[in-house]
């Protein structure tokens, strides 16, 4: 079975980055990785660094170095880091993700989730980074460290902490894994709808309260011949 490690940063005596209304980088990174996990749960084992509040030692490098060794100890296939960032500066803003720089399907998993996370959360685009993080310099499987979105901006602080934000965050990543890993993700994307016509199950949208669906799936999955003429630009049902 298929084996992920999901690391939520901080944590205890370390609350991490900490947002201008008070809003913690270690409980951000709980709830996100507590989600990822249970998204994952039906098609893999899914374990975390930590459950609750704590630091895995008073010593932040020892702790560090606990959070992949637990990884290690487990033979994950993916490992995975969740963070906030942070800035002097209260204007910057964005999603990035980093990788060990030795590692190349650290980059691999690293950017997969990326392409998952920018669409699903609508932040700028900060790239995949390179860092020697000693989480993913430590951990002897395909390694990467996301940051969501930077808690030291009021708006960004603001998504970090609506539970909605959370769920398309821990979505995302768990596709990233999943696409990475080369399975299907096992929930879908909370604006997908399922159509059933002909005994066929299709894919809809729910945009704006309204739901729309792939009328030419649907037409002919009920039986009926669809086509299109382009120099008229008409489209004939029968």
């Amino acid at each position: 079975m298929l084996k992920f490690t999901g690391d939520p940063g901080h944590g205890g005596r370390d609350p991490g980055a900490i947002g201008p209304t008070g809003v913690q980088e270690k409980v951000i990174t709980l709830a996100v990785a507590k989600k990822v996990a249970d998204i994952l749960r039906p098609i893999m084992s899914a374990t975390l660094t930590r459950y609750a509040d704590i630091c895995l030692s008073e010593n932040l490098s020892v702790d560090l170095t606990k959070r992949a060794e637990l990884a290690n100890f487990s033979l994950s296939d993916v490992f995975v880091s969740i963070h906030c960032n942070a800035a002097t500066d209260p204007a910057a803003h964005g999603t990035e993700t980093h990788c060990y720089p030795k590692s190349v399907r650290g980059k691999t998993l690293a950017g997969m989730i990326q392409s998952r996370l920018i669409p699903a959360l609508g932040l700028t685009n900060r790239g995949v980074k390179e860092s020697n993080f000693a989480v993913l310099r430590q951990s002897q499987m395909p390694a990467a460290l996301v940051e969501l979105a930077f808690i030291s901006n009021p708006t960004e602080e603001a998504l970090l902490e609506s539970e909605a934000f959370q769920d398309r965050a821990a979505l995302a990543i768990a596709q990233g894994i999943c696409d990475f890993l080369g399975v299907v993700t096992p929930i879908q994307s909370p604006d997908t709808v399922s159509i059933i016509a002909g005994g066929q199950k299709l894919a809809g949208k729910l945009i704006d309260g309204q739901t729309w669906i792939p009328l030419r799936a649907v037409l002919e999955a009920l039986g009926h011949k669809v086509t299109w003429d382009a120099p008229t630009r008409t489209v004939t049902v029968e």
